[in-house]
């Protein structure tokens, strides 16, 4: 069976996320950003782009990002 980012490790770490080599999550590959969009009658929201795992935190509280 393949392997899932959000799948966790059995440390209850999750070791398959995308991360750059100094461990930090790679948000080229998971964005955790907002972006907008336009809905098709033409109004514009915002879309959190974010991933929420199985308990319901955010990547970005399990994987530390980079400050900036």
């Amino acid at each position: 069976m393949a392997t899932d980012a959000l799948d966790p490790g059995p440390n209850g770490d999750y070791p398959h996320m995308p991360r750059n080599a100094d461990g930090t999550l790679d948000t080229v590959r998971m964005p955790i950003h907002t972006t907008q969009q336009r809905t098709p009658d033409g109004r514009t929201v915002l879309i959190n782009l974010e991933p929420m795992l199985p308990d319901g935190r955010k990547v970005s509280e399990v994987v530390p990002t980079k400050a900036g």
